[in-house]
């Protein structure tokens, strides 16, 4: 099985390539895990010696990150397993000692907008975008995201986002706060000047920043709804539209 992610150490910066170029950087369960598994990594390398302060994920302009894989070999959305796999990633980022930082030269969509938001800090090139089409693809999305985008979206535009499936444009973006602004180079001078911050401060700014994550979880009646969305002949029409190339007709059922 061939590797899906590059790693490369520059410094104290380590940085993330996703490598999935045939897909547009889609994630599945093996992209998910072996992010997961490099972060793991490196919080030992920071606990051990400090030899990594900080992480750089990557796509490309492409693509950021296209989201999760539709293919339905397995291991993308429809795959036994994927959504462990990547509330895993995510939790990953959240949990590091080190900021991460996305670099989003291209457009980053459904999960690809989930890492973004699950990294501390993004920089946003003029080609890059972020979007959560979960309504128009029939997805239910865990708590966690919900509420980490209107977190850092505030609460109006992660509607607009999350239930009109509307884009958020690069210089929207930027002007939200929720991205720097910056081609490919400005976000590796970005990430390398993360690096220089005083380590033990930024662990436990980090740390209360994201103090609260712990406790977005479902009420019972959304994890009912959660559990009926996915199984739903919505969702089963939306992976049948796209299949068939056209446009989804949701009954609600």
């Amino acid at each position: 099985m061939s590797e899906q992610l590059t790693q490369r150490l520059a410094g104290t910066l380590l940085e993330l390539q996703l490598d999935r170029p045939e897909k547009r950087n889609a994630l599945n369960a093996q992209l998910c895990q072996e992010i997961t598994e490099a972060l793991q990594q490196a919080a030992q390398a920071y606990k051990r010696d400090r030899s990594v302060r900080a992480v750089l994920i990557s796509g490309d302009e492409r693509a950021f990150c296209a989201g999760a894989d539709l293919g339905g070999q397995g291991e993308g959305v429809y795959g036994d397993g994927f959504l462990v796999h990547l509330h895993a990633m995510l939790k990953a980022i959240v949990h590091l000692p080190v900021p991460v930082i996305a670099n989003v030269q291209g457009p980053a969509v459904g999960a690809g907008t989930q890492l973004a938001l699950a990294c501390d800090l993004r920089v946003v090139g003029e080609r890059g975008w972020f979007s959560i089409p979960a309504a128009a693809l029939g997805f239910a999305l865990d708590a966690w995201t919900i509420h980490r985008a209107k977190d850092l979206l505030g609460g109006a535009v992660a509607r607009q986002m999350l239930l009109g499936a509307s884009r958020i444009q690069a210089d929207r973006a930027v002007d939200l706060g929720f991205a720097h602004g910056g081609d490919d180079q400005a976000a590796r001078n970005f990430a390398q000047e993360m690096t220089t911050r005083a380590p033990l401060a930024v662990e436990q700014l980090k740390k209360v920043l994201n103090a609260d994550d712990a406790g977005y979880e479902l009420s019972a009646a959304a994890q009912e709804l959660f559990s009926q969305c996915w199984a739903s002949e919505d969702a089963q029409e939306a992976r049948l539209a796209r299949v068939e190339k056209r446009a989804p007709e949701f009954r609600g059922k």
